[in-house]
């Protein structure tokens, strides 16, 4: 018995590269900015560079090691104003996104 593959997409459809259900709309910034990571009871201050940012968080480009679920603070431009947030996706090594995380804003 043989099978046929078949395509759920049309020709003319293509399926998008991501979720429509986005929440709110991105902004690029290309901002500098700060990370707030605790390593080992230690904060440390990372640099970092705000690519994007939306209602719901900010996708970051830095040298900095993290993983899902770690929560760290964003020190934008005046270090009295900084974002608890969540770290949601880190960009894989043979990705476009490499270097990149996703984080979500959280309550204080």
């Amino acid at each position: 018995m043989k099978f046929r593959a078949f395509n759920l997409c049309s020709r003319r459809e293509r399926m998008p590269s991501f979720p429509q259900g986005r929440r709110s709309r991105r902004v690029a910034t290309k901002k500098p900015a700060n990370l707030v990571i605790n390593l080992s009871g230690v904060q440390k201050m990372f640099p970092c560079l705000i690519v994007d940012r939306s209602q719901e968080g900010f996708r970051l480009r830095g040298n900095f090691r993290l993983r899902r679920g770690q929560l760290i603070e964003l020190v934008l431009d005046d270090p009295v104003d900084s974002v608890r947030c969540e770290v949601i996706w880190i960009g894989k090594p043979e990705s476009q996104q490499v270097g990149e995380v996703g984080l979500q804003t959280v309550g204080k």
